[in-house]
């Protein structure tokens, strides 16, 4: 494994602190995300890059694809629950329409290998199963924190094809789900690289289920 250059680490890590700051003051942070970003920047052995707290999109396309090249279009996305009648509004000027959901995605440069592989951990206990290194260099070792959540639901091909109030219904239970286990994630982080006093994730883990259960 590549030996991280401490200068190259700072001075990174100075750079994306700085935009994310400048980002932030511009309206363009996720909100529900920027005081984790912001806590895990405090660490001398850690910092963010770009990350989202889980996403509605809807994106005009024949069939779904994160490609953003031909054919692919997103047309809006919120990273909140939506009316049904937003919805219905956004894809009545498209021909093609899929609703998607994504739950959370955090990218974080650790200076050594044993902070990078006890974020992998973190991020797999709270149920971001998909969370691994995927790439070094001199300036860090990258984390992809990556929740499980995924929707896709065709709603538009010339005409609607499916029913908005129940498509809007599932996807919203969904991002909701993401966000509580993007804060199951948060409370570990805080607990694990701070020292904060947290809930277990047995806790937070039977929480989350007496939400789904409520949610039907």
């Amino acid at each position: 494994m590549p030996v991280v250059d401490a200068a190259a680490f700072e001075a990174r890590k100075r750079a994306f602190v700085e935009r994310l700051e400048r980002e932030a003051l511009q309206g363009r942070v996720d909100e529900d995300i920027l005081p984790l970003l912001r806590l895990l920047n405090t660490h001398p052995r850690i910092y963010t890059t770009s990350s989202c707290s889980g996403r509605i999109m809807v994106a005009e396309a024949v069939r779904p694809s994160f490609s953003k090249g031909r054919g692919f279009r997103p047309v809006a996305k919120w990273h909140h629950p939506v009316p049904p009648d937003l919805v219905r509004e956004v894809v009545s000027n498209v021909e093609y329409a899929w609703l998607m959901v994504r739950g959370a995605i955090l990218h974080v440069a650790a200076a050594d290998a044993k902070t990078a592989y006890k974020l992998v951990e973190i991020g797999r206990e709270t149920g971001h199963k998909h969370s691994g290194i995927i790439a070094m260099n001199r300036a860090g070792i990258f984390v992809e924190i990556l929740g499980e959540e995924r929707l896709d639901i065709p709603i538009k091909r010339g005409s609607p094809i499916a029913d908005i109030d129940a498509a809007m219904d599932l996807a919203n239970k969904t991002l909701i789900l993401a966000k509580l286990r993007l804060y199951w994630l948060a409370a570990r982080l805080e607990a694990e690289l701070f020292g904060v006093e947290a809930p277990t994730s047995e806790e937070i883990r039977r929480a989350i289920r007496r939400v789904a259960q409520c949610l039907g």
